[in-house]
């Protein structure tokens, strides 16, 4: 059985820093690998931080960003460079936030940062947590755990949350992978919460370690139809393609870019970036960050100087996240979309020290490119107490019966009227299809 000892408060230098120990049975030693599945067990206690401003945040940067690029999800979203942009740009007026941090020993062993949200009729007395993340963008709201001793880590943090928020109904977190060790650590469910999976969505990925050739020649005609494409480009001006990585990716590519996606039927919709300040100003944020690390890239294909598409990406550990793709609507006839992604798996493909593309989508486009789906599932951790039980699990309950039961049961012909209805109201143009 393991045991608890909680010590008090350590004021620091930072008064919004509190320090707590969870002792925990074991020997002494600090030179194991954190992937050990004995890591924690060779150590005394989990120390356990919780930060609530930017100045404390920044001691635990380094450390963070080590542990979120090692994690196995290849997650953009784990790393501080992302997670800073949302919690300065992404949240609303009545949100507020802090970071908790575990360390076994000197080593980092799990990060949570979380949004506390009021919830609708309790308000702030029984606030809803959760890890960043946002439904509009795609993304994930995994955390990083040091796979070797993710359940202890978590638990070590789950109990920093329930001090820092007693009253809270329960945590949330968005799209996590199946290869990730919150899964493992929640496999024996946690304390104090009842543990319920939500709905799973299937975003693509395309493992670029294998044979190339082999890649091209399964897409069978559509190699064809690009070319036939790429022909037709070319007969409207002289086409580069424009590949920024390292020192060569930086911010001046954003403006560009924001111009070139609010110009079509984003802009008409009201969805693109330059709509909304906050997006603005959160994706300025995003950009410097990575830019800072020389992780940022940028493709682009031209037709003489004028960008015609242009797709950002980040570079997380094996993976390279295809993030946000815009292109120029009077081009539709070239799919000059479809011709940037053939650049950039080539591109790909080149690399011997990557492993994936993710666009982290769901979209028919990436079928055409013979990508595969993997599993990212919502996890809701439910506090065991009246308030959360009567408040909290029966909506959790009802998203999940929703998604599981009734949207697969629409008939597709409803699914599809609809699509079209929307495409229709904002004239989207339609892509050529390159699969015919």
């Amino acid at each position: 059985m393991t045991i608890f000892y909680l010590y008090p408060s350590e004021l620091m230098q930072n008064n919004t820093l509190r320090k707590k120990n969870l002792t925990l049975p074991g020997s002494t030693g600090t030179d194991d690998k954190l992937s050990d599945p004995t890591f924690c067990g060779h150590h005394q206690s989990i120390r356990t931080t919780t930060v609530r401003d930017f100045d404390a945040l920044a001691p635990h940067v380094l450390a963070w960003d080590r542990l979120a690029w090692e994690s196995p999800q290849n997650g953009w979203t784990l790393l501080p460079g992302w997670v800073d942009a949302f919690l300065r740009h992404q949240l609303k007026p009545n949100e507020n936030w802090f970071c908790s941090f575990a360390y076994a020993g000197d080593r980092l062993v799990g990060v949570l940062p979380v949004i506390v949200t009021p919830h609708a009729l309790l308000g702030h007395r029984s606030p809803q947590l959760r890890t960043p993340s946002d439904e509009r963008m795609d993304n994930s709201g995994d955390i990083a755990l040091a796979p070797g001793c993710a359940a202890v880590a978590l638990k070590a943090l789950l109990a920093e949350i329930a001090r820092e928020v007693p009253n809270h109904l329960g945590l949330y977190l968005r799209a996590v992978r199946h290869n990730s060790p919150v899964w493992r650590a929640l496999r024996d469910g946690a304390s104090g919460y009842i543990v319920r999976s939500g709905p799973c969505r299937r975003y693509s990925f395309l493992d670029v370690r294998g044979d190339s050739s082999s890649y091209w020649v399964s897409l069978g005609k559509m190699r064809q139809n690009l070319r036939r494409r790429r022909r037709r480009l070319e007969k409207r001006g002289a086409v580069s393609v424009d590949m920024r990585k390292g020192s060569r990716a930086g911010e001046n590519f954003l403006a560009e870019f924001l111009a070139l996606e609010a110009s079509g039927w984003k802009g008409r919709m009201g969805t693109a970036i330059l709509n909304d300040p906050k997006l603005v100003a959160f994706y300025t944020t995003l950009v410097r960050n990575f830019a800072n690390q020389g992780r940022l890239e940028w493709h682009g294909i031209r037709v003489g100087s004028r960008l015609i598409a242009g797709q950002l990406g980040v570079r997380c550990r094996e993976a390279l996240i295809l993030h946000k793709y815009a292109y120029d609507e009077d081009f539709a006839e070239c799919s000059p979309g479809h011709l940037l992604t053939e650049e950039v798996i080539k591109e790909a493909f080149s690399c011997r020290d990557l492993a994936e593309l993710s666009p982290m989508s769901e979209a028919h486009q990436c079928r055409l490119w013979h990508m595969t789906p993997d599993k990212y599932t919502d996890a809701h951790l439910v506090r065991c107490n009246v308030l959360p039980l009567a408040f909290h699990l029966p909506h959790i309950a009802a998203i999940a019966i929703y998604h599981n039961h009734v949207v697969p049961r629409i008939p597709e012909a409803v699914k599809q009227i609809y699509r079209r209805f929307e495409l229709r109201r904002f004239s989207k143009p339609r892509w050529p299809s390159l699969a015919d």
